[in-house]
């Protein structure tokens, strides 16, 4: 009989006790959805549209990291912004050397951005297709530059966006002023250096006109991306590219993978450049 209630009171004991476990375990699922629920709550809220409605809203916005949501895009990002008295520019590109920064990178890291914001780097492809197309919100691109002397100079593009990335995000850059000439448009005498209207392109995904090869007559090559060791809009090839490979000094003239820009500095690599997109 004592052994019949012993059996009766550890089967009892044992039901407790995996009932409480599968207490606990709901309780530690429903804790888990909260803390989940609470932390994207807490996400950090887009400050504004790009740089320039931030400036909008906030004249005293001073420069740094904010985050954004651009009008129709389906999510946030962070940039660097520069404001002044006038303004604020979403900073897309920054190329100086400081970092070390390989710009010799793949598609997906074109498209998804890579770098430091607060350094070099490069925004993304993805984030600066969704900062050209916002509603009622026009953008022009406003391309900084200097020299190994100390000298500036700037190009500007009053309307500019790119492509989908169906279409290869193919740049449209239109309207130019500024002091740095428009080295997108290439020089008459040189057969596919206007890169107006081109696709992008990586070394692992190149979308140039190099078909079936580029080059003169000793040199060849395929790819206009793997040639000039970069991500750029390249036409077959063209002349201008702001990734290419950063040189110091004194050695910065005459090379193939120069940041380029030659329109103003045709031979140099550049000391820096930086792309920045105005919204008006």
């Amino acid at each position: 009989m004592e052994s019949e209630m012993d059996s009766a009171l550890s089967a009892h004991k044992r039901n407790r006790t995996m009932a409480a476990i599968n207490i606990f375990m709901c309780l530690f699922l429903v804790s888990n959805y909260c803390l989940l629920t609470v932390s994207q709550a807490q996400s950090p809220v887009a400050q504004g549209y790009d740089c320039s409605n931030i400036w909008e809203r906030n004249h005293t916005a001073t420069s740094g990291i904010y985050m954004i949501k651009p009008r129709n895009a389906q999510f946030g990002f962070q940039v660097y912004c520069e404001m002044s008295g006038s303004g604020g520019w979403t900073l897309i590109q920054n190329h100086n050397g400081e970092d070390h920064l390989d710009f010799y990178a793949t598609w997906i890291e074109y498209e998804n951005g890579f770098g430091r914001l607060q350094g070099e780097h490069w925004l993304g492809l993805k984030n600066m297709y969704a900062l050209t197309h916002q509603t009622q919100r026009r953008c022009k691109l406003h391309i900084s530059l200097g020299d190994f002397d100390g000298n500036e100079a700037y190009a500007e593009y009053r309307s500019f966006s790119i492509g989908e990335a169906n279409k290869f995000y193919k740049l449209s850059a239109a309207n130019y002023s500024g002091t740095a000439g428009d080295a997108f448009l290439g020089f008459p005498d040189i057969p596919g250096s206007n890169q107006h209207g081109s696709y992008f392109s990586t070394w692992d995904n190149y979308h140039d006109k190099c078909h079936p090869l580029c080059g003169s007559s000793d040199i060849k090559y395929r790819s206009c991306s793997d040639q000039y060791g970069a991500g750029w809009w390249f036409n077959a090839c063209g002349l201008a590219n702001l990734n290419g490979v950063w040189h110091a000094a004194p050695d910065y003239q005459h090379w193939s993978t120069s940041v380029s820009w030659p329109s103003w500095r045709f031979t140099d690599s550049l000391k820096f450049s930086k792309m920045f997109l105005i919204h008006y």
